[in-house]
């Protein structure tokens, strides 16, 4: 393992333990989107894609579809849209981080969502961390990701450049956590594999915040 891996692995466990520690506290994020992530003890959605099934190639659109596939990138980049078919998603990326306080930064729009900086970059073989708002202004007023929770193994996600490129993933697996089971260093935690994993609010409404969050991974398919 490269020293570049290790340090940024260790970047990352520090970045979890300030989001687990802060951003359940203050609530400044609760209620929308403050991470979960795989855990065995967690109520798991979907099951997941076989390895084969998840890097199927993207099929060609048809009359019905809106959004035509781009070429696919050939090297990491920086994300600039989030294209979720299924959902009819089509959402701006906002590159996010940390406030002050250690919370993971929201989403300004409730159309746009928010990729973080010191997650992956698309095509870098990482994982990718994306937010959404589940609803914005009022409890219901849906946002981007108010049906996130339609998705299954095998929907595909589409990740695009500001060079009109973009990479493609399906959806392996999903899971719903109470906030105060959210192991947040899995959820953040990357490896050598190409993945993407989205995350929103879910559950109940309580106090300011949802009592859950919802989390769905994805792997590469081209």
């Amino acid at each position: 393992m490269s020293s570049a891996w290790s340090k940024h692995r260790a970047l990352l466990a520090i970045v979890a333990a300030g989001v687990l520690a802060m951003g359940i506290a203050s609530g400044v994020v609760a209620s929308k989107l403050a991470a979960p992530s795989p855990n065995p003890g967690a109520h798991r959605l979907t099951a997941a894609a076989t390895a084969s099934a998840a890097r199927e190639p993207s099929a060609a659109p048809t009359p019905g579809q809106w959004w035509k596939p781009l070429p696919t990138a050939t090297a990491a980049f920086q994300p600039a849209l989030l294209v979720i078919e299924k959902l009819k998603v089509q959402a701006p990326v906002e590159v996010k981080g940390l406030d002050p306080h250690n919370v993971m930064e929201a989403p300004d729009n409730p159309s746009d969502a928010a990729w973080y900086r010191f997650s992956a970059k698309p095509g870098s073989g990482g994982n990718a961390v994306f937010s959404g708002h589940r609803d914005f202004g009022q409890v219901g007023n849906p946002a981007i990701f108010w049906h996130l929770d339609q998705l299954v193994a095998g929907d595909q996600i589409d990740v695009v450049s500001d060079k009109r490129t973009q990479i493609s993933y399906r959806v392996s697996q999903a899971w719903d956590y109470t906030v105060s089971d959210m192991p947040m260093q899995q959820v953040l935690a990357t490896d050598r594999n190409d993945e993407v994993t989205l995350i929103t609010g879910s559950g109940t409404f309580l106090r300011g915040g949802y009592d859950h969050r919802l989390v769905v991974r994805a792997v590469r398919a081209s």
